[in-house]
This record gives C-alpha cells, sequence and structure tokens, in this order.
C-alpha cells in the first residue's frame, strides 16, 4: 500500500528570527516604561490643574479629559498587548499613547 506523502513541516523561526523579535520586544518595553513615566507626571501636573480649577468652580475642557482618558487606556492597551508578546498592536498603541500625551504637555506648555 502506497502512502501519500506527508507535506514537509514548516520549520520555526530561525535564532536569528527569535533574537530579533526578542530585542524588538525588549525595545517595546522600555519605551512604554518611558512613555509610562511621561504619563504620570502629566497626569499629576493635570490632576493638580484640575483640582486648583474645581476650588474656583471650573472644570477641565473637554479636550483635556479626553486626551487623559485616552492616554491612560492606550497606555495600559500597550502592556497589555506586550505582556501578550503582539509587537505590532504594542506598538499601534504605543503610538497612540504618545499622541495622548503630547497633546497633554502642549496643553501644559511643556513643549
Amino acid at each position: 500500500m502506497n502512502e501519500a506523502p506527508q507535506p514537509p513541516v514548516p520549520a520555526g523561526p530561525t535564532p536569528e528570527e527569535i533574537a530579533a523579535h526578542k530585542k524588538l520586544m525588549e525595545e517595546l518595553d522600555n519605551e512604554a516604561d518611558q512613555l509610562g513615566s511621561r504619563a504620570a507626571a502629566v497626569e499629576s501636573s493635570v490632576g493638580a490643574l484640575e483640582q486648583q480649577m474645581q476650588q474656583s468652580g471650573f472644570g477641565l475642557r473637554g479636550d483635556v479629559v479626553e486626551a487623559r482618558s485616552n492616554m491612560r487606556n492606550d497606555l495600559a492597551k500597550a502592556k497589555q498587548a506586550i505582556e501578550a508578546d503582539d509587537p505590532d498592536h504594542a506598538r499601534q498603541f504605543l503610538d497612540r499613547a504618545q499622541r495622548e500625551v503630547g497633546k497633554l504637555e502642549d496643553f501644559l506648555g511643556r513643549r
């Protein structure tokens, strides 16, 4: 009885590909940490400003509130993607969080 030839088993990633992926994930993790530090500084400043404004009966502008919320969500999603070993989504959310941090830094006059 002749058996049909088995299709070749796809080879796994090469050691070079594994090393490149590991390096990319480390870079994304470091970027997330640095962005997290910037976000914390912005968060503190916006929070202090919000408290001062509330004492005077005012609130933050809607775009600032939205940027702060988006920054928090995007940074959290980036960290989840890094933990899930998903560099494409990590990059996407880091870029989005970066834009939101930039908006808040502009609002605070830091850039």
